[in-house]
């Protein structure tokens, strides 16, 4: 694992939009209960579908050559990363935090959730705006329960990947810098 890996700038571009907009649309999900004509509604859909679009592009660039973004070095869901995983979790058991590249062990997990949680209500997110809440169709209303399963996830995540981050610089290793330094390469 390498501690001298930096982000470009379109890496930290594509991070402030999924928090900013990823966010702001689940504080204003209490807003889109007022109907598809109100204002907290339009708030809500709009932040929704401006995440979507970054997410998008997040993807996209999984599927790229970007050292910072490409899947292709990724791979979460691996017994080589659960081992991973279970290594780090009994490190931090002993007050240590592991060492480990950006997508290993635990810090790839979080990142793969979150990942899977923001693409989640993305999809599902647009479709309840492509359906319209005036349908009443059963198809809306299973998609909304979908979209509300994600919502109860989003707090896992950002306690997750805050209280990881907060870990970190707690430990001496402000990993948070590493958005907001300008050095790119």
């Amino acid at each position: 694992m390498s501690d001298q890996y930096a982000y470009p700038t379109y890496a930290k571009l594509i991070h402030l939009g999924m928090a900013f907009f990823g966010v702001f649309a689940f504080l204003t999900s209490e807003f889109a209960e007022d109907g598809i004509t109100s204002n907290g509604y339009l708030l809500h859909s709009y932040l929704g579908l401006s995440l979507a679009g970054i997410m998008l592009i997040r993807v996209a660039m999984g599927f790229t050559h970007s050292p910072a973004l490409s899947f292709k070095a990724w791979s979460p869901f691996s017994k080589q990363q659960r081992q991973y995983a279970i290594e780090d979790f009994r490190s931090l058991l002993t007050l240590k935090i592991p060492k480990r590249g950006r997508h290993e062990g635990l810090a790839g997990f979080t990142q793969a959730f979150g990942l899977l949680i923001f693409i989640w209500m993305s999809v599902t997110g647009t479709a309840l705006f492509m359906l319209g809440s005036e349908s009443g169709s059963n198809i809306f209303e299973y998609v909304e329960e979908l979209h509300e399963i994600g919502e109860s996830l989003i707090p896992l995540f950002l306690a997750l990947h805050v209280g990881a981050v907060i870990l970190h610089a707690l430990c001496g290793k402000p990993i948070w810098r590493k958005m907001f330094n300008n050095k790119s390469h």
